[in-house]
């Protein structure tokens, strides 16, 4: 099978959970026999160097990227105001894009093109044209609920903006849905919304998956005096940033209170000024690292305090497969078929969340107890090369 995978970032370096969730299916795709292309935006946010790939990715599939400005721009953002168009998805319509796109649907057939996020569906229509190819939304998130959760954590003409964006998306994503093929749904939630909006094609669900062999699992001896907790995840991506706020401000005091020999470390990459000059005990803002399976490794108990957002958490799936105790809000963890108190902790209001995270800090056993069906979970319901193979039936079957 041929298949064309478009996306709006390089998927290399696999760093965040986009990332990591489009390269683990190239990777897969290759290791069952399939010929893969992957076309992407080279965006100023996620600038990569595509002449670094190392050679063994350049392996599982022919790489390329077009430069996409993406920035922001309040110029743009006002005139968008009196169009019809979503201005997230008029961002990423870009005519270098679109051209090479033509060049490569000329050349080439394809059986399948992916589009790797609803940002990509603006181009269904060259596709169509030059194409027979079936097309495939795999959808990461249903993008409009992001931009509605914004909506209401925020307020004064910032939530009504917001809400004005989240409208448009929403009628962007269902004009959409009739147009494809087949919808690759990341969690048995998204797909009874997209059905209960309307779509009528095929569907299927494939959870996160990881390729397990590149999370080697430590023997550690787990202590009450080692009591590392960590967060890692994208510091510019602003639900990120409204629960780290919420955690620093409002549950690690009382973490501190009762086990003062705990300590925090933050990592990820663009890490915004206010948190880059906050002086917190026993915290460290690390900021981005060169590998966050090594971080993850390091450290000993995950907190994920998210309040909006869409989707599942790559991170979360991550940290399991390292058997790492995790306390997060239900809906970081939201499409995670997860047992509260067997293989992660949740937590969804300040005394509850310092609770879970002051029971693992204490108890060695229980950290290793949920930690280890942490692991077991993903190696049941994650691994790539099992969901791969599901993945293709349904391609053939379109």
């Amino acid at each position: 099978m041929k298949i064309l995978q478009l996306c709006k970032k390089t998927p290399y370096p696999p760093k965040d959970g986009e990332a990591i969730a489009i390269l683990t299916l190239t990777k897969g795709f290759y290791a069952a026999g399939q010929e893969v292309r992957v076309l992407a935006m080279n965006t100023p946010k996620h600038a990569f160097d595509m002449n670094k790939l190392p050679s063994e990715i350049k392996q599982i599939a022919k790489f390329e990227s077009i430069f996409v400005d993406t920035s922001l721009s309040v110029v743009d953002a006002f005139l968008n105001l009196f169009s019809k168009k979503s201005y997230n998805i008029q961002r990423f319509d870009n005519q270098a894009y679109r051209k090479r796109l033509i060049e490569f649907l000329q050349k080439n057939e394809f059986d399948i093109i992916q589009l790797e996020g609803v940002y990509l569906a603006t181009y269904i229509a060259t596709i169509r044209k030059y194409s027979k190819a079936k097309i495939v939304m795999r959808s990461h998130n249903v993008e409009s609920e992001i931009w509605q959760r914004l909506a209401a954590e925020s307020s004064g003409l910032k939530a009504i903006y917001l809400r004005f964006l989240a409208k448009r998306m929403l009628r962007f994503e269902l004009d959409s849905l009739q147009k494809y093929d087949g919808l690759v749904c990341i969690s048995s939630k998204d797909e009874a919304y997209f059905t209960e909006k309307g779509y009528k094609n095929k569907k299927y669900t494939l959870a996160v998956s990881l390729n397990l062999a590149d999370y080697p699992l430590q023997n550690k001896n787990i202590s009450i005096q080692k009591s590392n907790i960590f967060f890692i995840g994208s510091l510019d991506w602003l639900p990120n940033q409204t629960g780290l706020i919420w955690f620093l401000e409002e549950v690690w005091p009382l973490i501190l209170q009762d086990f003062p020999a705990a300590k925090f470390n933050i990592a990820g990459r663009n890490i915004p000024d206010w948190l880059q000059e906050k002086k917190i005990k026993n915290v460290e803002i690390i900021g981005e690292v060169e590998s966050a399976i090594d971080f993850m490794q390091d450290n000993d108990i995950m907190i994920v305090p998210l309040f909006s957002g869409s989707g599942m958490r790559v991170k979360i799936i991550e940290a399991m497969a390292l058997a790492k105790p995790i306390v997060a809000t239900t809906l970081a963890a939201e499409g995670i078929a997860y047992q509260d108190g067997e293989n992660i902790a949740i937590a969804d209001d300040v005394a509850t969340f310092a609770k879970k995270l002051l029971d693992l800090l204490r108890k060695p056993t229980l950290r290793k107890h949920i930690g280890q069906n942490a692991r077991f979970f993903v190696e049941k319901e994650h691994e790539n090369k099992v969901l791969i193979q599901r993945l293709l039936a349904f391609y053939e079957g379109l």
